[in-house]
């Protein structure tokens, strides 16, 4: 995948994570009761997860160039 692409990728997943975790706090039910407290919980955990998954695609290093630039060093 191209470096950019990626980045760009990267980006729109984060933004969609932040908007969704964003709903999640100030839009959402907060009259949700016993198991469907979990499900929130579990959705707030999904756009945690999508937001850490955008910032690997944004900063993304393959380990062979991270082992190249230990090298270096």
């Amino acid at each position: 995948m191209d470096k950019g692409l990626r980045r760009i990728a990267g980006v729109i997943l984060m933004v969609a994570g932040i908007a969704f975790a964003a709903w999640l706090v100030f839009g959402a039910p907060h009259d949700w009761d016993g198991d469907v407290r979990l499900v929130r919980m579990a959705l707030g955990l999904a756009a945690t997860g999508m937001i850490s998954g955008g910032a690997r695609l944004i900063f993304w290093q393959p380990k062979s160039e991270s082992a190249e630039a230990t090298d270096v060093a």
